[in-house]
């Protein structure tokens, strides 16, 4: 550091030790610290029992009467929340300044505060018998602070509030423009209008269940929408007088909390065309419109649109088994570590993607018909729902309702769709025919899709057999191989052997497809005609893994067959095994290209 520097940091140095000694002196101590002056130091929030702002010719007037704040002229509930706010504010004004006249300037002045005649807004208030009253300018330019004014002074004070922002400039800012409070506790909803009554009630869990015209689960998507609709609705204009048209309503709405009625509402749409507004009388607001917004075409939808089609919309992470009772009954259930396993006539892991795979084909089903509503026994057995051919239950548990049980009963069906019941209810509905053909109704095909697990390194020997003619191949430990007759395969041969036994070591199938001896016959697989076995040396001994070859699928993916299990298995392999296969024979000189 040179000299002319350290100069300069001398000289800053004494400045701020200047500025800091000053600074102690004038701030102050004790108990005058942090304490601001008041603007209505007596003024208690909840003891203001009137508001009138004046803004040059009109008055806006707002009354408490037993507790509810009323705007006048028309008589109008109003917005609570917002003259709570406003009483709330001017009890707990503050002085950040006070501007006499005297020191006005042409850039602070009363046009500037917003407190000129034009401007201004003179708020008034009645607190336990006492009338107060304040002028109301301009929000100052930074900060959340108000220009204000005292009865009887000219001169302007600055407040540490952002009061302006809460003074209404019109009677509507201070109603309550809402259709239906989002605050609002009720658990029945009922409209009817159209010759039809719907009959919606929530219960304890939070759940809307149709009661009439049929007791049924409900759509709670279209509920929450239809409900979320009433909600976001704003009145748009009020009606002078209560009278309600002679016109029948389009609909009407009752939202009631038990056996309380809390708003009821009754929607007509004008037949002139001039008019786009919806108009309501409402039984706290009188006649009111608002925009058409959609809200009248929801309450006018038909019952089936409330009605749940989805035959299942449980969280899938609450699951925890799901029993199908075909031919065989099983079920697959939930492990601790989140795996699952299949229980049933044998026990064995099951495959977590086709789970999965199995919950979302559940979760994605739709009905696509109701087709009878409070059926009876004879109408279930003419369907075959009295002893269906297939019943699917899934079991869980929730963390806020506890444990649940939902099912599906699948019965007739033609190219199109399944006809089934849902949760024992009394209605027969129609699914998509894919919906039941989707479904694992053999517990083999969620069998885990690894086969096995070894290394190329595990492996002594492999016997190709195609045609019934055995081909013995021989494995050296360094990754070369020999024939019978123990000559030496050539380096390419070698390399595809062995990226094929690599490849059947970790052989996972695409798709589980049969068991049994129809099933190997129907995928043309015969004894001995195109089979390779791996003698494996594996923690329990020399084993051996057998693989038979048969047709392809519609997609041309080889069908084969693994005896693994205890009984013939078949699967589809993935393709790039079967092509390093297919390669490998060639390359050996067992195919032909």
């Amino acid at each position: 550091m040179n000299p002319k520097e350290l100069k300069w940091l001398s000289v800053l140095a004494a400045v701020l030790a200047v500025v800091v000694v000053v600074d102690s002196l004038t701030t102050p101590t004790g108990p005058a610290l942090d304490q601001a002056e008041r603007l209505f130091p007596g003024l208690a929030a909840d003891s203001i029992e009137s508001f009138t702002v004046t803004r040059g010719a009109t008055n806006i007037v707002a009354q408490r009467t037993t507790g509810q704040w009323r705007v006048a002229d028309p008589d109008y509930p109003a917005h609570s929340g917002r003259l709570q706010r406003l009483a709330k504010l001017l009890s707990e004004l503050t002085v950040s300044q006070r501007i006499a006249e005297a020191d006005w300037t042409e850039t602070g002045n009363e046009t500037t505060f917003g407190l000129n005649a034009e401007a201004r807004a003179t708020v008034r208030w009645k607190s336990a018998g006492k009338e107060q009253s304040l002028e109301v300018g301009a929000p100052a330019l930074f900060g959340r602070q108000t220009y204000v004014r005292l009865p009887g002074s000219r001169d302007a004070v600055l407040v540490d509030s952002d009061l302006a922002n809460w003074v209404p400039r019109n009677a509507d800012d201070w109603r309550d423009l809402r259709l239906v409070p989002e605050n609002l506790d009720f658990d029945s909803l009922r409209f009817w209008g159209q010759s039809r009554t719907i009959q919606l009630n929530r219960d304890g869990n939070g759940t809307w269940r149709m009661k009439e015209p049929i007791d049924t689960g409900a759509d709670q998507s279209v509920i929450l929408q239809l409900i979320k609709r009433m909600q976001l609705a704003r009145i748009v204009q009020i009606s002078p007088d209560d009278d309600a048209t002679a016109t029948e309503p389009n609909a009407t709405v009752r939202l009631a909390k038990g056996d309380e009625t809390l708003i009821q509402l009754a929607f007509r749409k004008p037949d002139d065309d001039e008019d786009s507004n919806i108009w309501v009388t409402h039984s706290n607001r009188g006649r009111v419109a608002i925009q058409d917004d959609g809200l009248l075409t929801l309450l006018r939808l038909p019952h089936n649109q409330f009605r749940n089609h989805a035959i299942f919309r449980r969280p899938l992470d609450e699951v925890t088994s799901v029993t199908v009772d075909t031919v065989n009954k099983f079920t697959v259930s939930r492990q601790a570590d989140d795996s699952w396993q299949v229980i049933g006539q044998r026990t064995f892991p099951a495959d977590t993607l086709l789970v999965n795979t199995m919950l979302d084909t559940i979760r994605s089903g739709q009905v696509i018909d109701f087709v009878k509503d409070n059926a009876t026994a004879g109408d279930f057995k003419k369907e075959g729902l009295d002893n269906p051919w297939m019943n699917l239950k899934i079991d869980g548990a929730s963390a806020t309702t506890g444990s649940w049980s939902e099912s599906v009963a699948f019965g007739t069906f033609d190219t199109s769709r399944v006809l089934a019941r849902l949760n024992t209810e009394p209605t027969i509905v129609a699914l998509p025919r894919a919906q039941a053909i989707l479904l694992p109704k053999e517990d083999f095909k969620l069998r885990d899709r690894r086969l096995w697990s070894f290394a190329t390194n595990q492996v002594a020997a492999v016997t190709i057999t195609l045609k019934n003619k055995p081909t013995r191949l021989l494995r050296l430990p360094n990754a070369t191989w020999r024939d019978a007759q123990n000559k030496a395969l050539n380096q390419i041969q070698s390399a595809m052997l062995e990226e094929s036994i690599y490849r059947m070591g970790v052989m996972t199938a695409v798709e589980w497809i049969g068991e049994g001896d129809a099933a190997v016959k129907a995928a043309g697989i015969k004894p001995g005609n195109d089979q390779i076995v791996a003698e494996v040396d594996t923690a329990d001994g020399a084993k051996k893994f057998t693989l038979a070859f048969g047709n392809k699928d519609p997609l041309g993916r080889s069908r084969v067959m693994t005896q693994h299990y205890g009984r013939p298995t078949l699967f589809t392999a993935p393709n790039e095994f079967s092509n390093i296969y297919t390669a490998t024979l060639q390359t050996l000189g067992l195919t032909r290209p």
